[in-house]
């Protein structure tokens, strides 16, 4: 059960998510009212523009504003959480943009991902950024912002690519924010009250685009939506991403 805290959160980013929603609407043109996010870079700059007006970091809850030394990142503060780093404590001074579901998940098995000759302006390109440059079916994939969220750059690249488990001791390396990462066994163990959260932006991923649950965890991930169903901010974003990008995640009612 969300504590009262986190519903009077919610509570109040409702009140901003609302006037969120006018002011993308602003942006639409009456002849596209779509706005068309072909790109990861077009996805964060409105994520940017949702975040901003809610200020708390999806990993763990830490606060965060614009960097008035570094324009355009935000800058998260640490005693707001608790937050500490492991070993790259610039890196978590920062927010990044995470997939939950991974890029890795949906560009591996693509031809651009493993193209031996990707060129792009003279440079060579492999992986994910051949994929970026070649083909646009994968940027409509990685700038789905339904997967998309804001969370501590170190945290973001210790999770890397690790899919969301449970993690035996839940050792603490990062402060008091409740994340755990377990290298050896590669699994990433969020807090309670955001499972249900990635377990729906999994079951959306499947549905929408056809990335498979990493094996063994449907059942996980099943039981994690049942114990942490949609809260109204979750909800509201719900809404406000079905009016930007014209579809919904369907597991959230």
């Amino acid at each position: 059960m969300k504590n009262a805290n986190l519903i009077s959160f919610c509570l109040f980013s409702v009140s901003c998510i609302s006037i969120f929603i006018y002011n993308v609407l602003d942006i639409h043109s009456q002849e596209n009212p779509k706005l068309r996010i072909n790109d990861f870079q077009a996805a964060k700059k409105v994520l940017k523009r949702f975040y901003r007006k809610i200020g708390e970091d999806f990993y763990c809850g830490c606060k965060f504003s614009d960097d008035t030394e570094e324009l355009g990142r935000f800058r998260i503060s640490s005693e707001s959480c608790g937050l500490d780093s492991r070993k790259d404590s610039r890196r978590q001074t920062f927010i990044e943009w995470e997939h939950v579901v991974p890029a890795a998940s949906f560009g591996r098995d693509r031809d651009c991902w493993t193209n031996p000759n990707c060129e792009s302006g003279g440079k060579v390109l492999r992986g994910r950024k051949c994929c970026q440059k070649t083909d646009p079916e994968f940027n409509l994939i990685e700038s789905d912002l339904h997967n998309i969220v804001p969370v501590p750059g170190e945290i973001n690249a210790d999770r890397g690519i690790f899919p969301f488990g449970i993690v035996e001791g839940e050792p603490r390396v990062y402060g008091t924010c409740d994340f755990e990462v377990d290298f050896k066994n590669q699994t990433a163990e969020p807090k309670e009250n955001i499972r249900g959260d990635i377990a729906r932006i999994y079951f959306y991923m499947e549905s929408q685009w056809k990335i498979p649950i990493p094996p063994g965890k449907k059942e996980l991930y099943q039981t994690w939506d049942k114990q942490d169903p949609p809260d109204t901010l979750e909800i509201r974003k719900n809404e406000i991403i079905e009016r930007i990008q014209g579809r919904k995640n369907p597991f959230i009612p």
